[in-house]
């Protein structure tokens, strides 16, 4: 038994390192082109009294991001503590530039700052938020082992230590689109990608649809082996799932004075679930209706040449069994300061302003 919990981390972390390798690359591609796609980015069809844009000119941007994927695990079956696993993950330093059709970002992790208490998370995480004119796309793909239990004391050896994970996966991908309904008066971009003015306060219905697929697993038992008295004896260390679905929200920007604003916005999706959990005595599968939601909270100020903004995107994934409540949160804060410039008509030229297909 110890050999194959061992043989499955071993492949577990191979396939970690491949796609280290191999998905940043494609996201970088994807991150460059997609915003753009099948419609104007610029000023086509808008409301300038509400939105202003600002073609021909380069918004770059410098960044402080720490983007997470944390698990919640709780039981209905008997009074039990709410366990809380979260990564130890890294502050990013970053920079970007967005001329046009073209969006850019490079960001470096700041891994000297973590907390050596909280243990090792080894973790690809992919996410990308595309904000177009009439659309928004949500992309996952998020790849985490080693975890540690919060808060400090909770199981652990000590008061003052943390109870650690360095076997636990949580495995995450999907994606989700959204339809922008008064895309000629309210703007994402403003907010989130810093080249708009959102310039009077407006709001927006959206509706769409999400598909996601994830893993939490194990080498043990989830949970920790001393709170197995206050757990069901049923030690599950696996749970996959699918889910898909469609779902609808509000989003809202308000403005004060033209320059600060703050921008909110709130969907959520009624999903087809199908799970399957893994126990040392067997496996057991559910198919369920669950509600999940994504919220994104920005703040900040814009003008004619600077942009300061301080936001938060969180979504959750949840699957509910008879014995086990398992929730995944995941989520980016970012800190963004963004200036515009004038740039060479050669540039202008050699970008387009929409890229079609």
């Amino acid at each position: 038994m110890k050999r194959r919990l061992k043989g499955n981390r071993e492949r577990a972390s191979a396939i970690i390192r491949a796609v280290s390798y191999f998905f940043p690359v494609v996201w970088l591609v994807f991150e460059t082109v997609s915003p753009a796609r099948a419609q104007s980015l610029l000023g086509r069809g808008l409301d300038s009294t509400y939105v202003k844009t600002f073609p021909g000119k380069l918004t770059g941007r410098l960044y402080l991001s720490q983007k997470y994927t944390s698990f919640v695990l709780s039981t209905p079956v008997i009074p039990s503590p709410t366990l809380r696993f979260k990564p130890n993950s890294s502050l990013d330093l970053g920079i970007g530039a967005t001329f046009n059709a073209l969006t850019l970002n490079l960001a470096y992790g700041l891994s000297f700052l973590n907390n050596n208490g909280k243990g090792k998370t080894r973790d690809i995480d992919l996410q990308t938020h595309l904000y177009m004119r009439k659309w928004v796309v949500d992309g996952f793909g998020q790849f985490y082992e080693g975890y540690y239990l919060a808060p400090r004391g909770n199981a652990s050896p000590g008061p003052d230590q943390y109870y650690l994970r360095p076997d636990l996966g949580i495995y995450l991908v999907g994606a989700s689109i959204r339809r922008v309904f008064n895309f000629r008066r309210f703007s994402f971009r403003a907010a989130l990608v810093q080249n708009e003015w959102q310039k009077k306060s407006a709001g927006t219905f959206l509706a769409g649809f999400q598909l996601y697929y994830g893993i939490m697993r194990g080498d043990s038992a989830l949970y920790p082996t001393v709170l197995r008295p206050v757990f069901p004896e049923s030690d599950v260390r696996r749970m996959r799932f699918l889910k898909f679905g469609p779902g609808g929200g509000y989003a809202y920007t308000y403005v004060y004075r033209q320059h600060w604003f703050a921008t909110g916005s709130l969907t959520t999706n009624l999903n087809a679930t199908f799970s399957k959990e893994t126990f040392g005595a067997g496996k057991l599968t559910y198919s369920t209706l669950r509600p999940d939601l994504l919220f994104r909270i920005v703040a900040g100020y814009n003008s004619n040449l600077w942009c300061v903004t301080l936001g938060w995107v969180n979504g959750s994934v949840s699957v509910i069994t008879p014995i086990y409540n398992y929730t995944i949160h995941t989520g980016n804060y970012r800190l963004t300061v963004a200036h515009r410039f004038k740039t060479n008509p050669r540039l202008r030229k050699i970008v387009p302003e929409t890229i079609k297909i």
